[in-house]
């Protein structure tokens, strides 16, 4: 069964719909043009360059935390979280270093989860007895992420907010 791909723009104008219902303008342009809305979010500086110039890649778990963090901070105006732990049982967090913030603050809000909770692995359940299990999280930040794992993002996002 394949699963259906979104790309960095699709995410960021669906991100922006949020943003747009959330403020509730009344400005008589409800919905801005896609590269209207990347050239915004590039000169607020919740996206970067590549994501302007190449709309059209497809969304992995890094971008879409980036993306989504810097969403949260810059123009939603929420606080980055103070104790990211939670966040330390991921093997690979710090794969890429200046990525590590974006990944914590998403993965400990419980937007994005661990590649490994993905597969149903419930960290809640786990009992002391099972302390010796090497189960170990990782993010896999160049997984792709689908569409429906997208608008998941997005509606947790929605819920934050």
């Amino acid at each position: 069964m394949e699963t259906e791909e979104i790309s960095v723009g699709e995410f960021v104008s669906r991100l922006f719909e949020l943003k747009l219902a959330r403020t509730q303008t009344n400005s008589p342009r409800k919905s801005a043009a896609a590269e209207d809305i990347l050239r915004y979010g590039h000169y607020r500086g919740w996206l970067e360059d590549q994501d302007e110039r190449h709309p059209e890649t497809l969304l992995n778990r890094q971008t879409a935390a980036r993306i989504a963090h810097m969403f949260l901070l810059i123009e939603c105006g929420l606080p980055d979280l103070s104790d990211i732990t939670p966040s330390t049982v991921l093997k690979d967090l710090y794969t890429c270093r200046v990525c590590a913030n974006h990944i914590a603050q998403i993965y400990t809000r419980g937007i994005i989860k661990s590649w490994n909770e993905d597969e149903k692995y419930d960290l809640q359940n786990k009992k002391e007895s099972d302390s010796s299990d090497s189960s170990e999280f990782f993010f896999n930040h160049l997984a792709q992420v689908s569409k429906p794992d997208a608008l998941e993002i997005i509606r947790k996002l929605e819920q934050i907010l």
